[in-house]
C-alpha cells in the first residue's frame, strides 16, 4: 500500500461561498482526483492564506492601475493579471518552485510577459481594411488570453477588447 507522504494528493481548500458550492463543482474536482475541504461557515479565521492571497492580488492590481492611463474599471483584468504572473512566480512555500510548476510539473516560460499597461499594437487582416488603411492599431495591454498564445488589448477609440 502507497505510503501517504510518498503520494501526492492534490488538496483546494475553500470557504463555503457560492462561487464554488455547486454539483458541477464537486464533480469536476472528483473527475480531477482533487480532495476538496472547506472551512467551517462564519470563521474567516480559517481562510487566513486565502484572505492573505486576496489582499497580496488587490494590492498588486492597484499598483499596476495607478501607473497607468487606466481607469479603475479595468481593476478586474489588473487583479486578473496579477494572479498571472503570481502562478509564474517563485514561492519560498513551495520551496522557491511556482505555482504552476508544482501544478503541471513544467517551469513556466517568462519570455512572453509584458507590462500591464504598456502600448501595444494589434494587427488588422486585410480583410478588414482597405489598401491605403493602417496595417495595426494602438492598443493599451491588460493582460493573457486564457488558454491562448496571445495578450488581451484594450483599444481606446473602439472601446472594445481585443
Amino acid at each position: 500500500m502507497e505510503n501517504q507522504t510518498e503520494k501526492k494528493i492534490k488538496v483546494l481548500r475553500s470557504d463555503n461561498g457560492g462561487e464554488f458550492c455547486s454539483k458541477e463543482f464537486e464533480e469536476l474536482c472528483k473527475k480531477c482526483g482533487i480532495a476538496w475541504k472547506k472551512t467551517t461557515p462564519y470563521t474567516p479565521e480559517q481562510n487566513g492564506v486565502a484572505e492573505r492571497m486576496n489582499k497580496m492580488l488587490m494590492e498588486r492590481a492597484r499598483s499596476m492601475l495607478s501607473g497607468v492611463r487606466l481607469g479603475r474599471k479595468f481593476w478586474a483584468k489588473a487583479v486578473e493579471t496579477a494572479c498571472y504572473l503570481i502562478n509564474k512566480s517563485p514561492s519560498s512555500a513551495l520551496e522557491d518552485k511556482t505555482p504552476q510548476e508544482v501544478w503541471t510539473g513544467q517551469k513556466p516560460s517568462l519570455s512572453h510577459l509584458r507590462v500591464f499597461g504598456c502600448d501595444a499594437y494589434v494587427h488588422v487582416p486585410k480583410e478588414k481594411r482597405t489598401k491605403l488603411d493602417s496595417k495595426s492599431e494602438k492598443c493599451i495591454f491588460i493582460g493573457y488570453k486564457d488558454g491562448l498564445k496571445g495578450y488581451k488589448l484594450w483599444n481606446p477609440v473602439t472601446r472594445k477588447v481585443v
